[in-house]
């Protein structure tokens, strides 16, 4: 995907929305034009889906920008033109709605967890900004799970590139704590000494694959912790470094 492509509003798709418009013979003139204002501000001042729905049809009936250009539809064409502006104006109100509800109960905890770590944490040592990159990039990926760009399965075209970030992090803002003997059993050290130094290798593949225990020293787990540590960080980089700015499109 070209970071430079808008991302398809998949959440625009959805069915559901093209029933009647709403009946407003009863409302004047300057009431409409009061209306027509107060929809189209950011955020809507629409007090009530009743409301929304009135300003939906007086909305979709002064909206002629279409047809601009001097061509005058027939009744048909004009009734679907409508329609089409309801059902996206519709899409849009209702995702909001479903949004803020959800928001409140699975975002808004990510949210105030990233402000606690902001907040509290030390201003010193690398492992706390990691920490901050990992509740972050944790409330990027749950916003995009639920927003317009997120398909009805919540995916949102580059889950793999978010998810392995929040993966990565997640032992990197540890310092390896939970990596595993697996996973140091199978590591490839080729091409790590642009980021650790040879000692370190060099003690790695002479240590013992031993506990701490038995023998008083630091055995290869302890090392090989520290090298894996390091590869995880270096593709971190390179994912931000290339993938990036596509989140933000």
């Amino acid at each position: 995907m070209n970071m430079d492509e808008p991302k398809i509003l998949s959440g625009l798709g959805q069915c559901g929305y093209c029933y009647p418009l709403a009946d407003v013979p009863h409302l004047s003139e300057k009431e409409k034009k009061d209306l027509l204002r107060r929809g189209m501000r950011m955020p809507k001042e629409l007090h009530s889906d009743e409301e929304f729905e009135q300003w939906v049809t007086v909305f979709a009936e002064w909206n002629t920008y279409s047809y601009s250009d001097g061509h005058k539809p027939a009744e048909d064409e004009r009734m679907f033109e409508k329609m089409v502006t309801a059902k996206y104006e519709r899409t849009l109100w209702y995702h909001r709605k479903r949004f803020n509800e959800w928001k409140k109960e699975h975002l808004q905890p990510l949210i105030d967890e990233l402000v606690e770590h902001a907040a509290h944490d030390p201003q010193y040592d690398w492992q706390f900004i990691y920490g901050l990159e990992y509740a972050k990039l944790r409330c990027m990926r749950a916003y995009f799970s639920h927003s317009l760009i997120a398909d009805e399965n919540g995916d949102f075209g580059f889950n793999r590139w978010i998810d392995t970030c929040i993966s990565l992090l997640k032992h990197i803002k540890d310092d390896g704590l939970h990596i595993s003997r697996q996973q140091i059993e199978s590591m490839n050290i080729r091409n790590t000494g642009n980021i650790v130094p040879c000692s370190l290798v060099d003690s790695y593949e002479e240590a013992s694959m031993t506990d701490e225990e038995e023998s008083g020293l630091p055995d290869k787990i302890y090392y090989g912790k520290k090298i894996y540590v390091r590869k995880m960080e270096r593709l971190y980089y390179r994912i931000r470094l290339y993938k990036l700015r596509e989140w933000w499109k």
